[in-house]
């Protein structure tokens, strides 16, 4: 498996657990982010990871853009109670 699928099959997977998806819908999500954003999957895929992970470096400065503006809300961590 090459490192760009890996990486989107992980994205998909925080999809998955975001949105409680089907790994199509993840799929189908992502692309349609990718189309709109003009940013290439495996990029968008990539900065959605680095996201999900707490990382504040980002790869790619459109992708972050794209990351933020479809699932930001849904990557902010509740605070703590």
């Amino acid at each position: 498996m090459t490192p760009g699928r890996q990486c989107l099959d992980t994205a998909e997977g925080v999809l998955i657990a975001l949105r409680h998806c089907t790994v199509d819908e993840a799929f189908r999500e992502m692309i349609r982010a990718a189309q709109q954003h003009q940013v290439p999957l495996f990029t968008l895929a990539d900065a959605l990871v680095t996201a999900a992970g707490g990382k504040a470096e980002f790869p790619n400065a459109a992708a972050r853009t794209a990351v933020l503006a479809e699932w930001g809300p849904l990557l902010q961590t509740p605070a703590p109670l």
